[in-house]
């Protein structure tokens, strides 16, 4: 895992990633993360919109941005996933925030982003749950959000090569692919120098059968002191099957739209 790299426009750091989004960011010091949740998703550009509303309304730059939760109708193909996250970013750049790549540099892109689908109560487009900023605080301590990480290798392949134990949703495929992403997860905290008991909420997204193992990969370990929030969703992605996202000390308040 790279380490983090300050956006001082922002007031945070991130875990450098892919270009639609980093692994994981965490306040800088005398600041915090604070998250608007919307009480349903809404869509995609409407979120956009509240966002700048918000962010104008409390005195903070759209730089601030720092993280969203996405809620997709159904799993992309690798080609119509790439099509989407290219218009994605649009914004972002919009916002000063993104940079395409150039010279041979990699795209820069700092905001953290999870992105599933719902198998119930499905969006008819792609559409933002909640999103999360930098705000003042002196007496704050580290707050953080890892972007939702899925059941396969990061590369230029091909999905299906790159996805753990591919097409096999036994229990023992399950397990290798969340002792897969549980591992990545690890990573991702010690690239930020954070554990386990730095995290408040964790979240697994999956509509398969995993209660027994949390109980063998999460629970016994003491990886989830404050349990889990089980989404019945798919990670966004055709052959995926689990994800998972982390975060800790972030305020979370509630927006009507």
């Amino acid at each position: 895992m790279n380490s983090a790299i300050e956006f001082t426009a922002g007031n945070y750091r991130y875990l450098p990633s892919v270009f639609q989004y980093s692994a994981g960011v965490a306040a800088l010091p005398t600041y915090r993360l604070e998250q608007i949740r919307f009480e349903r998703a809404i869509p995609l550009q409407d979120g956009f919109s509240a966002i700048e509303k918000h962010l104008r309304q409390i005195g903070r730059p759209m730089t601030a941005f720092a993280h969203c939760e996405l809620r997709s109708p159904q799993q992309f193909d690798d080609q119509g996933f790439i099509a989407f996250n290219q218009e994605y970013v649009k914004q972002l750049a919009a916002w000063g925030i993104y940079q395409a790549p150039v010279d041979g540099k990699s795209a820069i892109n700092p905001v953290a982003r999870t992105n599933v689908c719902p198998e119930h109560h499905v969006p008819q487009v792609v559409s933002m749950l909640a999103f999360t900023y930098t705000v003042p605080d002196p007496l704050s301590k580290t707050s953080f959000v890892l972007s939702g990480g899925g059941d396969a290798r990061k590369g230029a392949e091909p999905y299906r090569d790159r996805i753990i134990a591919y097409g096999d949703i036994s229990q023992a495929g399950l397990r290798q692919k969340m002792a897969f992403v549980i591992a990545e997860m690890n990573s991702r905290l010690t690239a930020l120098d954070l554990t386990w008991q730095d995290v408040t909420k964790v979240q697994a997204y999956s509509i398969h059968n995993i209660a027994d193992l949390v109980r063998e990969l999460l629970s016994k370990p003491d990886l989830i002191p404050n349990g889990l929030c089980w989404h019945f969703a798919r990670p966004p992605v055709a052959g995926l099957e689990f994800e998972m996202d982390l975060r800790g000390s972030v305020n979370e308040l509630f927006l009507n739209e």
